[in-house]
């Protein structure tokens, strides 16, 4: 609700557009089935798509996230007893859990902005949108991962 209500509304600079509404898909239970994250990353991504107008660029990044996810999670944590119900900087670790954030930002971010530009007539204008965009994402998820204690 945050995402829709509040930072559809906020770009800086023209070019800077958070995407908090990620977490919901990088904290999802790491116990939800393969088929069921698909789905549901799928879902969220296609009602983005409908509060943004856009035309699927939503619910292609936020498939591949729900698809790499349980992957970059596997590759990063070693000790699947570390991983209780939900990803946190709690249950992973500060240094996994940042990593994955950026890993999972830098990619959905990449994925709209190349799909939402379809050229790449500006590479310099595409780049700097991808960074300062992933960025400021990344420092909401990690102020919003802090403020809530890890959970």
């Amino acid at each position: 609700m945050l995402q829709i209500l509040l930072f559809n509304r906020l770009h800086f600079l023209g070019i800077c557009h958070p995407y908090i509404y990620i977490l919901f898909l990088l904290a999802m239970p790491i116990k939800v089935p393969r088929w069921a994250e698909m789905l549901i990353a799928a879902a969220v991504g296609f009602t983005m798509d409908i509060v943004c107008s856009s035309s699927g660029v939503h619910l292609a990044a936020c498939t591949l996230i729900g698809f790499i996810r349980p992957i970059l999670i596997s590759w990063m944590v070693q000790d699947s007893e570390r991983i209780a119900q939900d990803i946190s900087s709690a249950t992973l670790g500060n240094t996994e859990y940042i990593r994955l954030v950026i890993i999972i930002t830098f990619i959905h971010h990449g994925l709209i902005f190349l799909l939402d530009s379809w050229s790449l007539a500006h590479p310099f204008l595409l780049l700097s949108e991808i960074i300062l965009s992933s960025l400021l994402t990344i420092v909401l998820l990690l102020g919003w991962d802090s403020v809530a204690g890890g959970r």
